[in-house]
């Protein structure tokens, strides 16, 4: 029962969350950018069956390069999807492995938008 009220909840607060994404878009335009990939929805197929780790600060980000690196190194078959929550989080990863691995927002905590995600990353 609680499950249900949660993502009544969640579904519910999207209105707002637009707003929160398009208000702090005028400080930050890549806040107004890839809304799609918050609700599974991607622009570009994704490799699938790969190993995916999330990282929601600019910190773990960076902490989590090394450890990028090294599963590359050991699976080098394998495609690697990390997920951050924020558009710098985003850029660092770019940054830091360019098309080597796949970077996508993780989306809210919606049943549809996370089963649209996991279908299509299929991690391992």
């Amino acid at each position: 029962m609680l499950e249900l009220l949660y993502t009544a909840l969640l579904y519910l607060i999207q209105p707002l969350i637009w707003i929160r994404l398009w208000v702090r878009g005028r400080k930050a335009p890549a806040y107004r950018k890839r809304w799609g990939e918050r609700y599974g929805f991607y622009r570009h197929p994704l490799k699938p069956g790969g190993i995916m780790l999330h990282s929601v600060s600019v910190g773990e980000t960076l902490a989590a390069i090394p450890l990028v690196r090294a599963l590359r190194h050991r699976y080098p078959d394998l495609p690697i999807t990390v997920t951050t929550m924020t558009p710098t989080g985003s850029e660092r990863v770019q940054s830091a492995f360019g098309k080597d691995v796949q970077h996508v927002y993780l989306p809210y905590d919606l049943p549809d938008a996370l089963n649209r995600f996991l279908n299509k990353v299929d991690p391992k």
